[in-house]
Order: C-alpha cells, then structure tokens, then sequence
C-alpha cells in the first residue's frame, strides 16, 4: 500500500475525521455547507472553484497578507509540493484532506505517525507537534508558533473529542484501483502464510543461531512497517 492510499483509508477513520475536523475549526473555515469549506480563501470569502488552489494573495484589515485557501489553508507552495508528491489532480475535498493528513503525518513523525492519535488523541504534544503547520494551534506554552492568533488547546480538544458523523465522502474506485486492492490483498496474505511458515523454523531451530537478538532481528526484518501503517490494519 502506498503511502496516497493509507492517507486516503485513515480519511475514514476516526482518528482521521477528528484531526481534520479540529484544524478545519482551528483555522476558521467550518461553514454549514461541508463543501463551502474546501473553497475559503484567506479573509473568509470563497474561491469560485475547487479545480486548482486559487493562489490569490489577499488582505485583511487585521494586517496580514496571505494567499492561503482550502479548508487547512494551504499556501500555494505548500500545496503544489504535496499535490506533485502525492499525485493529486484537482483542489477537491478528498485531495486536500489527503494532503492535510500527510502534513500531519509528517510533522507527528518524532511521536510514531498518526498512529499517536490513537494512543493519546490531541494531547498539548501533537498539538505543539502540529503547530509550525498550521498557526492556529497552539505550542507547549500556548502560544502561537509563528506570534498568530491561537486557539487554546481546551477548545481544540473539545472539539476532537466531540466529532462524530459519518465517512468522509470518497470518489468511487476506478476498474484500475479496484485490480490493485485485489492485487495488494492477494499479497499480504502470501506474506502472511510466509511469515507464519518460517518463522516456527526459525523458533524450532533458534539453537543455531548466536543469540535471541539475533532471532528478534530476523523476525522483525521480515516485514518491516511504519507503526501508524500497523495501527491502521490492528
């Protein structure tokens, strides 16, 4: 499974729905049309529409200058390297959740992945973690990373812990995604049926190896997996 593919799983998660929910309200782009919340510009008004990001620097009276769009406010830099790195076409609701999650993933990294969400949820930790992303979230000492308005952590996680709802909508698999799923399925199970046929071997003959490192090294070297992709399938 590559890496576009998880992202696009843990979308439907809970965890998954959570993150993208707290830093949608974080940044100030919930409106009651869900789909109204992928097209805010920075200053509050709509892009006309979610073909590519608008990449349109605007002002507001509070100062700032910024040409962030999206429902994570992504700047046009920011948004063309995930869209390049990810394969993604189009500024749609799937696309940037996709690339959110994966800024959030990049940057919760140091604490395991997204998979931390699940042992923690949205402890001041992630929260500081997230905070050079997305400005809105606060740092260890409350404060915003780059000197901008914040929203306290209290609010943040209030909203994580109380967002329910159904599956993000996703875009129907294409006869060519549907052949790999079936492809990828086929193969975890020949790596499971290898895993579990070797490595009683190994335990049966663990006499001829140096040491029980040695036999921990051997077993872990046979799947390697990032822990947030593990958490996804326990």
């Amino acid at each position: 499974m590559n890496e576009k593919e998880f992202l696009r799983q843990f979308r439907n998660s809970a965890e998954g729905k959570k993150l993208l929910e707290t830093i949608s309200f974080a940044e100030g782009t919930r409106r009651s049309n869900p789909t109204d919340s992928y097209r805010v510009m920075f200053g509050g008004g709509l892009a006309p529409s979610l073909k590519a990001h608008p990449d349109k620097v605007i002002s507001s009276p509070g100062g700032y200058s910024s040409a962030a769009a999206g429902r994570y406010q992504f700047l046009p830099g920011t948004w063309q390297s995930q869209a390049s790195r990810l394969g993604l076409s189009g500024f749609g609701p799937e696309e940037q959740d996709i690339a959110a999650l994966s800024l959030a993933r990049n940057r919760l990294m140091p604490l395991g992945g997204l998979s931390v969400l699940q042992k923690e949820g949205l402890s001041s930790r992630v929260a500081a973690k997230l905070a050079p992303e997305w400005a809105s979230f606060p740092t260890e000492s409350g404060r915003s990373y780059y000197g901008q308005p914040v929203k306290p952590l209290s609010e943040l996680q209030k909203v994580y812990q109380t967002t329910t709802g159904p599956a993000a909508p996703a875009a129907a698999p294409t006869p060519v995604q549907q052949q790999v799923t079936k492809g990828n399925s086929l193969a975890e199970t020949l790596i499971q049926q290898l895993i579990k046929s070797r490595i009683p071997a190994v335990l049966q003959n663990r006499s001829s190896l140096a040491s029980p490192d040695e036999l921990v090294s051997f077993s872990n070297s046979l799947m390697p997996m990032p822990e947030d992709y593990l958490n996804l399938f326990a």
